[in-house]
């Protein structure tokens, strides 16, 4: 017997709308972002000075193989929120997921005492 949406725990609820608000309208990203420092090589610059530039990168896997891709600063917010967005939205996932199997043993406890 399942549990129809009116009966589920109120925290279940919230985090269902949450997931079905993330699913449809944020940007999502997989991947991780790592800030890494540069020398561009250039005379007199200040990372040749030991001041080295900060740049961002995004990190995935695909298809068993590593790929990253340079953010320009104009984007990175853009791209920490979509990541961010992702990460929350796989969290969320694993919570419901958590809360079905909880569900299902509880079902089988009962369905075992009957």
């Amino acid at each position: 017997m399942a549990l129809n949406r009116a009966h589920k725990p109120t925290p279940e609820r919230q985090r269902r709308s949450r997931l079905a608000q993330l699913g449809s309208s944020a940007s999502l990203l997989r991947g991780t972002l790592s800030l890494r420092k540069v020398k561009c090589g250039k005379e007199g610059c200040r990372c040749a000075a030991g001041k080295p530039h900060l740049s961002l990168y995004l990190s995935q896997s695909q298809g068993g193989k590593p790929r990253q891709l340079y953010i320009p600063k104009e984007l990175e917010t853009r791209v920490r929120q979509a990541v961010e967005h992702y990460q929350e939205l796989q969290r969320l996932l694993e919570e419901l997921s958590q809360a079905e199997w909880r569900q299902l043993q509880e079902l089988k406890a009962k369905g075992q005492q009957e």
